[in-house]
């Protein structure tokens, strides 16, 4: 195993950060970064379902090379969902980060609501 930070590991950081409250981020931009990650992992996801369809053997005949070909193909795609599934972790890392500044916004506006309505009671 190596030493080397990954993409996903500093990301799962400045989340971290996030969730402490040491990292603060203008609320629109992370309430429209976390839809973002929102959308993309549902769409990574399904991509993922469909291509783990495809990873059993296929029907390219019944003859040697057509076993070769299933074979790599096959081996391919589980590659392609490896990758998919790394980049999936680096938008739930992502979403995690700007989703604890977009709890952090709501419950201060909330907080804010409240003691308003106090003082204009």
């Amino acid at each position: 195993m190596s030493d080397q930070v990954t993409g996903a590991d500093g990301l799962m950081a400045l989340a971290a950060q996030a969730k402490a409250g040491e990292l603060v981020l203008d609320p629109e931009v992370a309430q429209d970064c976390a839809n973002a990650c929102t959308e993309a992992i549902a769409s990574l996801q399904e991509v993922r379902f469909n291509m783990s369809q495809k990873t059993e053997a296929l029907p390219l005949g019944n003859f040697e090379c057509g076993h070769q070909l299933a074979e790599i193909l096959s081996d391919t795609t589980k590659q392609f969902i490896a990758r998919l599934d790394e980049h999936i972790s680096c938008l739930r890392a992502i979403h995690d980060m700007v989703g604890a500044q977009v709890a952090e916004t709501l419950t201060t506006d909330e907080e804010t609501a409240q003691a308003l309505a106090r003082v204009n009671s």
